[in-house]
């Protein structure tokens, strides 16, 4: 298994009082190399919680998650950044694209803290270009960009470093329908050539392009579905379904 995820538990404590909160009760689950995987769950349920865990910018109360059968929660804080960078991508609903750089320079910067050779750089780029449909943008300013273009290049950014795992966190909610569906549908291309992606969303549209749903309630996964041959129509039907008998909707 790629990714392990034991008994996690996180317990939330007011600094000026003894109450607390559990955001994540006993998370179990397994993600295999190249799965292409939607959480999904009402606010306050625990996936960002659990997706900020992943990313290794929360510490958990309790439990193990295992990346490549290591313990990512036991990394010391002065490595993590730099681990962060080496085996993980991420994609955020905002983008975070640095204005000050050019739309090259910002998909290089992961490889520039890691102080990758340019020769290297470049080879790299050469070859994801292409696939996102982003090489007249590369000398641009990210201001400059549309908001489909921009996400273009955030994923270019996340997959520079070739990561074991790309977690998306809510990746379409800043774009229009017609750019949310390239977006989907460059998920599921970037999936087919065999990345791994673990995606929240609160759209059973969104979670209609994955592979598997983990639905999350109460700081606990539940249930799940499995696309199978369903197209993402068929699929997107079966996850409302689903939301309207265990969650009420989400």
């Amino acid at each position: 298994m790629l990714l392990e995820v034991n008994h996690l538990q996180k317990i939330f404590k007011t600094r000026f009082s003894k109450e607390e909160t559990m955001a994540l009760r006993d998370i179990n689950f397994v993600v295999k190399e190249g799965e292409y995987i939607a959480i999904m769950g009402e606010s306050g349920s625990g996936k960002t919680t659990l997706l900020n865990i992943l990313a290794t910018l929360e510490k958990p109360s309790n439990g193990q998650v295992y990346l490549n059968d290591e313990d990512i929660t036991k990394i010391k804080e002065q490595n993590l950044a730099e681990y962060r960078r080496q085996h993980l991508g991420f994609v955020f609903q905002d983008f975070n694209l640095l204005d000050t750089l050019s739309v090259r320079d910002n998909i290089f910067l992961p490889l520039v803290l890691n102080r990758s050779k340019v020769e290297e750089m470049e080879k790299r780029l050469s070859l994801l270009a292409p696939k996102l449909n982003i090489e007249d943008l590369l000398n641009k300013q990210p201001f400059e960009l549309s908001g489909g273009q921009k996400q273009r290049v955030a994923i270019a950014r996340a997959l520079i470093t070739s990561p074991k795992l790309v977690l998306a966190d809510e990746p379409t909610a800043a774009l229009d329908f017609k750019n949310s569906e390239d977006l989907l549908d460059l998920f599921e291309d970037i999936s087919e050539d065999g990345q791994t992606i673990l995606m929240v969303t609160h759209s059973s549209l969104v979670a209609s392009h994955a592979k598997r749903i983990l639905f999350i309630k109460d700081g606990q996964i539940f249930h799940q579905l499995y696309r199978a041959n369903k197209t993402s129509t068929e699929f997107n039907k079966e996850i409302n379904l689903t939301l309207s008998g265990l969650l009420g909707g989400v």
